[in-house]
């Protein structure tokens, strides 16, 4: 008796668990390969990796103190492949695309609004750091 409701706990609790830390922006998902990835992708304004040979996707929310615009600039040294992100609304609508060649832009925040961080690698190596205030 006492295992099935361990079990029945941990069904119900986990994912619970799992779901409050991706909507508060703490859970990062990684769908990538990569020989080296190391970072940060946690921080309140500011996400910083270095990267070889990677591939693939990683995805967390974004949680804005206030409504008003936010500027994001992204420095990066790709030397190889590569490397876009992209800001996304509750309803998948691209806000804001980064790239290389394109390292600065706004976005305005809109109230009740879930925004979602996508980094994108494509057989990439370097680092960069996003910033945003």
């Amino acid at each position: 008796m006492d295992n099935i409701f361990v079990w029945l706990l941990l069904a119900i609790g986990l994912p619970i668990l799992f779901y409050i830390l991706w909507i508060k922006g703490y859970l990062v998902v990684n769908t990538k390969r990569a020989i080296l990835f190391v970072g940060s992708l946690r921080k309140k304004s500011r996400c910083k990796i270095r990267f070889l040979s990677c591939s693939g996707v990683a995805k967390k929310v974004l949680n804005f103190s206030e409504v008003r615009s936010y500027t994001f600039n992204l420095d990066s040294k790709i030397t190889k492949g590569n490397v876009s992100i992209e800001i996304l609304n509750k309803h998948k609508d691209i806000k804001l695309e980064l790239k290389p060649s394109v390292t600065t832009g706004t976005l305005f925040v809109e109230e009740k609004e879930m925004y979602y961080l996508i980094f994108k690698f494509d057989k990439a190596d370097g680092e960069y750091e996003l910033t945003w205030y």
